[in-house]
């Protein structure tokens, strides 16, 4: 006989970025208090889950919140992008009307690469270690280069203006199940994939895989959360406010006769293989912990 686990009790939290408490400059790090406690007993453990979630892409693809902003040449001179969003063509007109930079830069749409042309009578080194924009213009991993006069450089590598490919919502609720290439244990509760154009709305869609976090708190009233980009830097989204909810589920913790690809299933939110039977979905018992 195949065991269906259900949820003991099930909280869900609605969350608001303009009614949350912000840290910082940028409304993608805040914290929120819940009016009452979700919370487990000895021998039970709290699973959550992103249900929903509708925020605006109004973040810019070169800005200082995504580090990808300045060109150092000569040593000790920038060139700064301005913050907004970028196509090539303003890219490059950015670029080539600024007085005081040294370098004329022409883009090949085939290869999709950059080339700097030396158009002043002295050389100029553009110091590619110490830049931002080193990976955005398809220099990654480039040394300083000393470009002669009427001389050029070819990126390497591609020109990236997809700057941000996903949102990474994460919270200090300490979950024990979920790992990143980062740092070990992962502090994210969902990965969601932008695919719309900017000023779109980016939701939580079907084909966002819905990651179940463990959580090793047995009591939650307060929760902090930040929203990066892949590389950890919080989104900058212009004090565009956004919504997002999620599912807390209070199971048992010991489980001694489910079998192992029931236990899989579980974790996973999916049903085992050989368990054919549907059965209904628990309602949620929602506890009314709307941000404070």
């Amino acid at each position: 006989m195949n065991t269906v686990i259900k949820p003991i009790r099930t909280t869900i939290l609605h969350i608001r970025s303009k009614d949350a408490k912000q840290i910082g400059n940028l409304n993608s790090n805040f914290t929120v208090d819940l009016v009452s406690a979700i919370e487990s007993d000895e021998n039970e453990e709290i699973h959550a889950q992103l249900i929903s979630a509708e925020i605006p892409y109004s973040c810019y693809n070169i800005s200082p919140a995504v580090n990808n902003n300045t060109i150092i040449y000569d040593t000790d001179q920038t060139f700064t992008f301005p913050t907004q969003n970028y196509d090539v063509k303003e890219l490059l007109r950015n670029i080539n009307e600024n007085a005081t930079f040294p370098f004329e830069v022409a883009h090949n749409k085939y290869t999709n690469k950059l080339t700097f042309t030396n158009n002043t009578p002295d050389s100029h080194t553009i110091n590619w270690s110490s830049s931002l924009a080193n990976k955005l213009l398809g220099y990654g991993s480039a040394d300083d280069e000393t470009i002669a006069s009427s001389g050029t450089t070819t990126s390497p590598g591609m020109l990236d203006l997809a700057t941000i490919h996903s949102i990474f919502i994460k919270s200090d609720l300490s979950s024990g199940n979920v790992i990143s290439t980062r740092a070990g244990n992962s502090t994210t509760l969902q990965k969601i994939s932008i695919d719309v154009n900017s000023y779109g709305i980016v939701y939580l869609n079907q084909q966002d895989y819905r990651t179940i976090s463990i959580l090793q708190k047995p009591s939650i009233s307060h929760i902090t959360f930040s929203l990066t980009d892949q590389n950890n830097n919080l989104l900058d989204f212009n004090d565009i406010n956004y919504e997002f909810s999620i599912q807390f589920m209070v199971y048992p913790k010991n489980r001694p006769n489910v079998r192992p690809n029931e236990r899989r299933a579980i974790m996973n939110n999916e049903r085992p293989r050989d368990q054919l039977i549907a059965q209904p979905q628990p309602k949620p018992e929602v506890a009314g912990n709307d941000v404070a």
